[in-house]
């Protein structure tokens, strides 16, 4: 018997033997069962060895049953602890290869966004140097113009010319409005034109006497 135990305890029994010790117990418990339904109270020594008896059996079943579910188990608790460490064996070099490169591509990725960056800051700059060519460039051509101008004017000049004062239009909104003079000529043609509001104007009607 305890050979029997070593040996299920290294390797896990058959389904042949498995079967065997189900049946086993399955008709030793049914024994037990009808002996101890035969009993229904002690009445003297007799009943109470007979219970007695039929008790030790159904303990002897346990212990059969518990050795039995280790023999099965132990091996299968032992090759899946096995396979755990195995798994770990052989999967950390591979976790630590993926890890490596995918360090490697955001290494690259981050390289290549860096790059696109510096492409964007030298346009960005290149585009406000020229804009400032640009404006450089046109407050030259003013300052030309201007210069040729004074130039030509020096030119025609003679002794006879005279300095006066004159104006140009730089924003007529900011004109104060004693210097602005209302087009009525325009305003009477938009009247005629079917206009009737006009922002800052009445537009009413008056009689007026006609000779024929």
């Amino acid at each position: 018997m305890s050979t029997q135990n070593k040996t299920l305890r290294t390797t896990p029994p058959s389904t042949a033997v498995i079967t065997h010790f189900e049946n086993e117990i399955g008709r030793k418990t049914k024994h037990l069962l009808r002996v101890m339904s035969t009993v229904e109270i002690v009445n003297d020594e007799g009943d109470k060895a007979m219970v007695a008896a039929a008790i030790r059996e159904g303990k002897q079943l346990l212990k059969q049953v518990n050795t039995a579910r280790k023999a099965i188990t132990t091996p299968i608790q032992e090759e899946i602890k096995r396979w755990i460490a195995k798994e770990k064996e052989l999967v950390t070099p591979i976790e630590e290869a993926i890890q490596h490169a995918d360090q490697l591509i955001h290494r690259f990725n981050a390289q290549v966004a860096a790059q696109q960056q510096a492409v964007l800051d030298r346009i960005a700059e290149e585009e406000r140097a020229r804009l400032q060519n640009e404006e450089n460039d046109t407050d030259t051509i003013r300052q030309q113009s201007e210069f040729k101008r004074q130039i030509a004017v020096a030119q025609h000049s003679t002794e006879g010319v005279r300095n006066v004062w004159t104006f140009d239009v730089e924003n007529l909104t900011n004109v104060p409005r004693e210097y602005l003079i209302l087009d009525e000529k325009k305003v009477r043609g938009a009247i005629r034109s079917g206009e009737r509001s006009i922002s800052g104007l009445i537009i009413f009607q008056k009689q007026q006497t006609v000779y024929r």
